[in-house]
């Protein structure tokens, strides 16, 4: 089956899934956390992805009652998309709809991924993650934990995040 939906549908569904899911347990609160929240607080803040047009094929095709879908959380399956409730929809409408509003969803993803706060959250972990792993190398740890790691690499700081 060719994917009509391109580049942009995979990347709406990863952040989608993103925002969605839990983020994991870690041994490290500060950055690891906060990168998930800010990405969620900075996708959510000019409001929905859709246009109130968009919203209500997409809610129609779901059957969703009205305020059920807050229009983030979705996600694609070849081409169909599979509603929250675990109807799919995929009809020449939602085709319609997601091909319009992926360029638009691209461009806001690609503003809040390159923003100061996310960068800057993803430089300090790559940062963290990149001591612990030399110390392990270090250490010649041949089982590397690198939670367990992490929190060693920020005691030997003395990084208080």
């Amino acid at each position: 089956m060719r994917n009509e939906l391109g580049l942009g549908a995979v990347l709406l569904v990863m952040v989608a899934g993103m925002i969605a899911a839990p983020l994991p347990a870690t041994a490290d609160t500060g950055d690891d956390a906060g990168l998930g929240e800010e990405i969620n607080r900075q996708l959510r803040a000019d409001g929905p992805w859709f246009t109130p047009e968009e919203h209500a094929v997409i809610a129609q095709a779901c059957g969703y009652a009205p305020g059920e879908w807050d229009g983030f959380e979705l996600n694609m399956r070849d081409d169909t998309l599979i509603c929250t409730n675990g109807r799919r929809a995929d009809g020449p409408e939602v085709r319609r709809v997601l091909r319009a509003a992926e360029p638009r969803i691209e461009a806001w993803v690609e503003r809040v991924m390159a923003s100061a706060e996310v960068q800057g959250r993803i430089a300090r972990i790559t940062e963290r993650a990149t001591a612990a792993a030399m110390r392990a190398v270090e250490l010649g740890l041949a089982d590397f934990d690198p939670d367990l790691d992490i929190e060693i690499a920020d005691d030997e700081s003395g990084d208080d995040d």
